[in-house]
This record gives structure tokens, C-alpha cells and sequence, in this order.
């Protein structure tokens, strides 16, 4: 039985923590809160032309950062990067941390500076709709034709993206999956191409424009890619898509830089996040003061050596061996009485620690800076039990009592 209820525990604590990274993985896919602050600012000179100010601070998290992608109304919105091969950040995130959620990264065969005629960046199909998890909505007539604009902030400057076709292929599509200088002598056929298989598609920029292909893999078919198609054009300062991101909404006049200063608070940040070590120590320190399997048994002392020092109360002036008893007995209680109420104050000031410094919804780690103070919490815990709570006087005998506690067996 031991062992059955070993295995048992053990494949439950490993189901709990599959879920858990399921969980954390679909979460920590979307942008966080950390992360979209530091979004580039939208800005413009004296004659209207569109800068994004603030590249420093994402390059600061990750130097191979090249731009920021969003599709309004959708959960498309984040940065992108760009790796020495198409498989650097396929399972890698923008802060280098290994996730299968990877990141969203501009082919490695493109100027980082989208300079080319025509550029591809790839993401992962999140379910739940996170990274490019959204694209297969494009299948969807209706979802095409509501949700068709977008921009891309570079360090060079500032486009707003036109939706105009979505192709569902495979990954070994040469049309599309082409990077190589002078591909722009391709259009016609990649033209020919989106108007013959696309999905949906609405009409085609002119040859002269530079183009964006947003791509995904699809679970329906092995292999299977689902493509977004865009034209880039440079940014229209009429366009307010941009408002909260623009230098207005920091009291800033057009032209003026805004600063953006690094206070992040979200999935990858140092400040929300949840410690395994801070939870075990929460956990023993609230089993200190209410004990899982000995409840009872621990608190029933305190009744039990109350009622047996006021039946000898009346005897301890005529026996020494039963006033030492009696002194014994009454300081226990005391000591019991004060040791409650300490372990009280330290669980529930544990409790509180845990609370206001740990947030579950975030990203699990072995420890943080608040660990040390949690075992602290549990150490003191655990010394105030073993002071407060083991009667070390003379035990009562059945001589001195004709009653005993069958309860505790005294």
C-alpha cells in the first residue's frame, strides 16, 4: 500500500505539472505586459514623416531585433526578430529562453531592415489563437474582409500593411517560399500563383510595391502552411491606428523623441512570477500550525493538561512530587497558549508574503528573492512548535488520576 500510494502521488504531482506547462506555454505565448511596453513609439518630424522611436530598449532585450508586427483586431502583435538560420528562433523566445512556443522571426534570407522587394516572416500556430494562431481565421471570408490592415514598425521606418490574399499550401512551395535576390522578376508568377490558389484575396498591389508574407503550419495537412499575404506601404500620419503609440499621448509635440523607460512587470520579468521553494515552505509552514494528520492529537493537549491540573489543583500542597506536576502542567499551557498564537502570526504572515510577492499565472521558477524570507517564515515556525508544543515535565500517572485521556493515550 505504501508503494501504490507512492506511484500514485508521483504520477499525480507529474500530471499536475504537465498541465501546468500546457498551461503556462499557451499563456506565455501572447505578448506579455513586460513586453508590450516596451513597443517602439510612433512618432513624426516636422514634415509628417513616420519614425518609430524606442528600438534601443528592445534591442537592449534582444539585439536581433528588427521590427514589431501587428494585425488590428487580431492577436497578432509583437516583435520580430531575425536569426542567422530559419531555425534559431523556431523554439527559442525573444529573451533566448528555450520555449516550443518560439518567436516571430523574419526569414533569415531577408535585409533585416525589409529593404527587399519581398519579405517573409514565420510564426508557430498557437490553438489558442497566440502568435500566428490567427492566421487560419483568414480562411474565413468573413474574418478576410473585417480584418485586412495592420503595421510593421521598423528601425528604418514605419508601414501600414494591406491584407489583399491568404493561401493555404505546403512548406516545400517554391513560389512562395522564395528569399533570393532578384525574386521580385517572380511576380507575375507568384501573382498568377495567389490568384489561381488562393483562399481569399481581394486585389493585388502593384509590381512596384513591396509585399509581406505572414506564415504558419497547419494541422490539416502534413506539412501543411497557411499564408498571409500583405502589401508594405509607407506609413499615412492621417491614420490613427497608431494613436497610442504616438508621441500625443505622452504630452509629447510631433518630432519631439519619447523616452520609455524599463519597468517590466510581466511573464519573463523578475517581479511576477511564482517560486516552487516559496510554495513548499508556505506549505509546510501552514501544516505547522494545522497539522494534516495529527490535528487533533496536537491541540487536544492543551485541553488535556488544562483539566488534569485542576484535578490535582486541591493535592499540590500536600504532595511535592504532585505540585511539580501541577507547575509543570499549567506552564505547558501557557507555553501552548503563546505557541498558537505565534504559529497564527507566522502562517498568516507567510500567507500574505506568498500573496502580494508570488503570481501563479506566471511563469514558474526554483526560487526568488523572497525565498529566504519564506524559510525563515517556516524555520520559525517549526522552532516555535518545538518549543511551545513538547511537554517535557512529570507525565501524569494513573495513581494520581483515576481518569486517563483516551484520546491522547496519556
Amino acid at each position: 500500500m505504501a508503494f501504490v500510494l507512492l506511484a500514485a502521488s508521483l504520477l499525480f504531482m507529474y500530471g499536475m505539472y504537465v498541465l501546468y506547462d500546457i498551461f503556462y506555454t499557451n499563456q506565455s505565448a501572447f505578448v506579455s505586459y513586460d513586453l508590450l511596453q516596451y513597443r517602439p513609439v510612433q512618432t513624426y518630424d516636422e514634415d509628417g514623416n513616420a519614425k518609430s522611436e524606442g528600438f534601443d530598449e528592445l534591442k537592449m532585450i534582444n539585439p536581433d531585433t528588427v521590427g514589431w508586427l501587428e494585425l488590428f483586431g487580431t492577436h497578432i502583435n509583437y516583435p520580430v526578430v531575425q536569426g542567422n538560420d530559419d531555425l534559431e528562433y523556431l523554439n527559442k523566445d525573444i529573451y533566448g529562453n528555450a520555449t516550443l512556443t518560439g518567436s516571430i522571426y523574419l526569414s533569415a534570407g531577408n535585409s533585416a531592415g525589409f529593404d527587399d522587394w519581398y519579405n517573409i516572416i514565420y510564426g508557430h500556430h498557437m490553438e489558442n489563437g497566440a502568435m500566428f494562431g490567427d492566421i487560419d481565421k483568414y480562411l474565413d471570408k468573413d474574418y478576410f474582409d473585417t480584418h485586412n490592415s495592420g503595421v510593421l514598425q521598423t528601425e528604418e521606418g514605419t508601414y501600414d500593411l494591406r491584407i489583399f490574399a491568404c493561401i493555404s499550401t505546403d512548406s516545400y512551395n517554391g513560389t512562395i517560399y522564395n528569399t533570393d535576390s532578384g525574386a521580385e522578376e517572380l511576380y507575375p508568377e507568384l501573382k498568377d500563383y495567389i490568384n489561381e490558389h488562393a483562399v481569399n484575396v481581394s486585389a493585388l498591389p502593384e509590381q512596384n510595391d513591396s509585399l509581406l508574407a505572414l506564415s504558419t503550419c497547419t494541422d490539416a495537412v502534413t506539412n501543411g502552411r497557411i499564408v498571409l499575404f500583405a502589401s508594405l506601404e509607407p506609413h499615412d500620419p492621417s491614420n490613427d491606428s497608431l494613436a497610442d503609440y504616438t508621441g500625443k499621448n505622452n504630452n509629447s509635440s510631433a518630432g519631439n523623441k519619447v523616452t520609455k523607460m524599463m519597468k517590466a512587470v510581466g511573464h519573463y520579468s523578475n517581479s511576477d512570477h511564482w517560486a516552487f521553494l516559496n510554495l513548499v515552505s508556505l506549505t509546510l509552514t501552514v501544516l505547522t500550525f494545522l497539522p494534516f494528520f495529527s490535528l487533533r492529537k496536537k491541540y487536544r493537549q492543551l485541553g488535556y493538561a488544562r483539566r488534569k491540573s485542576k484535578e490535582i489543583k486541591d493535592q499540590k500542597d500536600t504532595d511535592k512530587r504532585i505540585k511539580t506536576l501541577y507547575d509543570d502542567l499549567r506552564r505547558f499551557v501557557y507555553k501552548m497558549r503563546a505557541g498558537i498564537v505565534i504559529e497564527l502570526l507566522i502562517a498568516v504572515t507567510a500567507v500574505l508574503i506568498f500573496i502580494f510577492t508570488e503570481d501563479m499565472s506566471k511563469r514558474l521558477v526554483l526560487r526568488d528573492k523572497y525565498t529566504w524570507l519564506m524559510i525563515v517564515a517556516e524555520a520559525l515556525a517549526l522552532t516555535a512548535d518545538f518549543i511551545c508544543f513538547r511537554y517535557r515535565g512529570i507525565r501524569p500517572e494513573e495513581n494520581i488520576s483515576k481518569e486517563t485521556d483516551k484520546d491522547t493515550g496519556k
